[in-house]
């Protein structure tokens, strides 16, 4: 069986502690040595979440889009929505995606139509309850790992 990426890191994290920390001679290099752990740390806690996040992202933009493009006739979100697909597991191609999807929802909210009240003031909503979600995504992230930036 071939290890994970967390079993990686944590080798990395291995190869620091056990070769390299007792070669270092200054009080500096070794202080790098340990941020480079905690570092190290961070980026293993949230290699465990980031697809789950992505998952939750894509579903949530082509909900979005979905109710956009029922109160809205812009080429942009039809072709957004074609382009999604449905979500994957690969980080990067989910990334992506959502990138594309997401470059739209400042345009949608400065461009909401004045017709259908309803269906628009309840995609506004839906925009703003993205926008707080994403918000509540960001500040787990850089909690992770008991790093704050």
């Amino acid at each position: 069986m071939q290890p994970g990426a967390t079993e990686l890191l944590n080798g990395i994290k291995g190869i620091i502690f056990n070769t390299l920390m007792p070669e270092l001679q200054t009080e500096q290099a070794r202080q790098q040595a340990l941020y480079s752990c905690i570092l190290l740390d961070h980026l293993s806690a949230r290699w465990e979440i980031e697809v789950p996040q992505l998952q939750e992202e894509h579903a949530e933009l082509r909900a979005l889009l979905i109710q956009a493009a029922a109160v809205t006739d812009d080429a942009r979100v039809r072709d957004a929505l074609d382009g999604a697909g449905e979500a994957t597991t690969a980080p990067g191609a989910l990334a992506a995606a959502n990138e594309r999807m997401r470059r739209l929802i400042p345009a949608l909210s400065r461009e909401l139509p004045a017709e259908h009240r309803a269906a628009v003031l309840e995609l506004d909503a839906a925009i703003r309850a993205y926008i707080r979600n994403q918000h509540r995504l960001d500040q787990a992230v850089v909690q992770i790992g008991g790093l704050a930036w």
